[in-house]
């Protein structure tokens, strides 16, 4: 089954287990406390080609013994919450708790693309697939639009390689002043 999870959020206790493949969401608890018919959902999930890879069911414990609950892969929830048209639903209190978890959602989001806007958030995530390319024309662009200095510092935040030439050649020292940036960064 897996490891389950319970998250605090908003005073609601949401349910995940934890598996080899990711972490899974049980939805019908959060269907309930938002006041929507589990079967709509249900139905909703199953049509569609992309939240439908992302199901599995699992007995999860409750107070009445452990039942049959239907889990969405955690990276589709979201994919899932915004396909709810909340001018549907006619009781204003549950469109409000509708609302309120897509607010959440769009504020998860928008952290894990931007970052929290603080002085110490990393610049960029540094995923293992990432194309060297891409990091090097992201560098390229850094340095016509801010300068060398901002190009050295990505290239040494971006984890590229520093060969030897970068720090003793003359004509790159401008460019890659490595242990000025270095001590910025320490600072």
């Amino acid at each position: 089954m897996g490891k389950v999870i319970t998250v605090d959020f908003r005073n609601d206790t949401l349910f995940a287990v934890e598996r080899d493949d990711g972490v899974f969401i049980a939805l019908k608890p959060i269907v309930d406390r938002m006041g929507l018919s589990w079967g709509s959902q249900h139905n909703r999930l199953m049509r569609d080609p992309i939240l439908s890879e992302g199901i599995f069911t699992t007995k999860m414990p409750s107070i009445g013994g452990a039942q049959e609950t239907t889990c969405l892969k955690m990276q589709l929830l979201n994919g899932w919450l915004f396909g709810i048209d909340e001018s549907r639903v006619k009781d204003h209190e549950v469109r409000e708790v509708i609302l309120t978890y897509k607010r959440e959602c769009y504020s998860v989001l928008f952290d894990r693309f931007y970052g929290k806007m603080t002085k110490e958030a990393p610049l960029i995530e540094d995923e293992p697939h990432e194309n060297e390319s891409v990091k090097l024309r992201m560098i390229n662009e850094s340095r016509q639009v801010f300068g060398t200095q901002a190009a050295a510092q990505l290239w040494f935040r971006l984890g590229l390689p520093v060969v030897p030439a970068m720090l003793h050649d003359p004509r790159q020292l401008n460019l890659l002043d490595y242990s000025v940036i270095k001590t910025a960064e320490a600072a």
